[in-house]
């Protein structure tokens, strides 16, 4: 399959149809006006210093324009931004993620951008997770999804081959974590921790149900939450992946400095954009399994755009910084620098310029979202609550089992309660 044609797929899968009411943007200072824009951003070193290099051709190219970058780790963006939101000081542009784009719509914090950029540039469909009401408020970094990322290195010093990823089930998965940890020497892991929203939503598929309903209720039966407190507690228990203390310090690190990056897990469920950054902190290369449970026809995966950018309804200079996100995009000489960091990108020509270059693990990533597209799935119910809520609930809660506070079950029907608490107040 060309990649112009697996990114019209990918992009198909990425389509949310929600119906919240934005807040069209004004119109910006003159060309010639000296200004200044702030730029949020969440990311790796490697990404920050991209971006630094993405911002220095922006200038370059519109010299009356200054950016004043703002990178941060994702721990805490969501916080800041809703201060800053709130109190009136959001960013000029920003990074969001496509759960949590309805949310600030909602809020009329994001401005409509559609008649500042060049949609036709895009694939077509690659920016419908950006549509609300017609309208577009973001665009999206490029396309991807999760993954079984795993190291061979790891696999080879620990003598355990590695699994057959169309058979394998997640109690293998278990055991196979397990012989690497007793097999390998200190600090190094099966596995990391696997508790998020995103692996919640593949147990779920892959049980007929979904994060929600295709009217916003949480779609998690208390049986699937039940298996998937099982299943954390049982990795940790058994040593395939950190104690807890650890795992939590690993979460709060950078890609660069996570026990991936340095070479000391053997897998990870992780978004198929971090491969390369790992690839590169570790030195070593890595390849991307789908995960388990699958064997069984239900995908648990689903292609998603990898992040977006987006423009403050309260910016002085929304065109400029509209002009700013396409470029960091779209442009011939900034477009292509992001490589796969940021997912596959969804304008063909940056698409086309940068595919010759690709190292074993761009590849890999392109041919997972070739193999995922190929997979079919229903379709993702769109998300009711931004993961910067339900990541939470779903870590406290885990938290409680593995520190033997509370059953799987306890938590499974704690999950049901506080999720359907946090609809109720949306």
């Amino acid at each position: 399959m060309n990649n112009r044609r697996l990114l019209a797929l990918a992009a198909a899968g990425v389509a949310i149809a929600v119906s919240l009411s934005g807040c069209a943007a004004g119109s910006g200072g003159g060309s010639d006006e000296k200004i200044t824009l702030r730029f949020a951003w969440w990311g790796s070193d490697e990404l920050n210093a991209i971006k630094d290099e993405q911002i220095a051709l922006f200038e370059k190219a519109h010299p009356n324009i200054t950016v004043a970058g703002e990178p941060s780790e994702y721990n805490g963006y969501y916080d800041k931004l809703a201060t800053q939101v709130a109190g009136g000081g959001a960013p000029d542009a920003l990074q969001i993620t496509y759960d949590a784009l309805p949310l600030y719509v909602a809020k009329n914090a994001i401005a409509d951008i559609s008649s500042d950029v060049d949609q036709e540039s895009f694939t077509p469909g690659s920016l419908d997770a950006g549509m609300i009401d017609g309208k577009l408020y973001a665009l999206p970094t490029g396309v991807g999804s999760r993954g079984i990322i795993v190291n061979p290195a790891v696999f080879e010093a620990a003598g355990v081959p590695l699994p057959d990823d169309t058979t394998w089930t997640w109690d293998d998965y278990i055991d196979i974590a397990t012989q690497i940890s007793e097999k390998s020497g200190d600090g190094v892991y099966g596995s990391a921790q696997i508790a998020n929203d995103q692996s919640l939503m593949a147990f779920a598929r892959q049980n007929g149900e979904d994060l929600y309903t295709a009217d916003g209720e949480f779609g998690v039966s208390e049986k699937t939450a039940t298996e998937f407190f099982t299943f954390a507690k049982e990795l940790q228990a058994s040593g395939g992946s950190p104690d807890a203390s650890t795992a939590a310090e690993d979460a709060s690190a950078s890609l660069e400095q996570s026990l991936m990056g340095q070479g000391k897990i053997g897998m990870a469920f992780a978004p198929l954009n971090f491969t390369g950054i790992y690839a590169t902190a570790s030195g070593q290369d890595l390849q991307i399994l789908n995960v388990p449970g699958d064997s069984a026809g239900k995908v648990g995966l689903v292609i998603q755009p990898t992040v977006q950018y987006a423009v403050s309804s309260k910016s002085k200079h929304p065109r400029e910084a509209a002009m700013l996100i396409d470029f960091l995009l779209n442009s011939d000489e900034a477009g292509p620098l992001n490589k796969l960091t940021l997912g596959i990108p969804a304008t063909p020509a940056v698409l086309e310029a940068i595919t010759p270059e690709f190292s074993e693990s761009e590849k890999a990533q392109v041919a997972f979202i070739d193999r995922l597209s190929a997979a079919g799935g229903a379709p993702q119910n769109p998300l009711a609550l931004p993961t910067s809520q339900l990541g939470p609930i779903i870590t406290k809660l885990l938290d409680d089992v593995t520190f033997d506070k509370a059953t799987p079950a306890d938590a499974a029907s704690e999950l049901v309660s506080q999720v359907k608490t946090a609809l109720d107040a949306s």
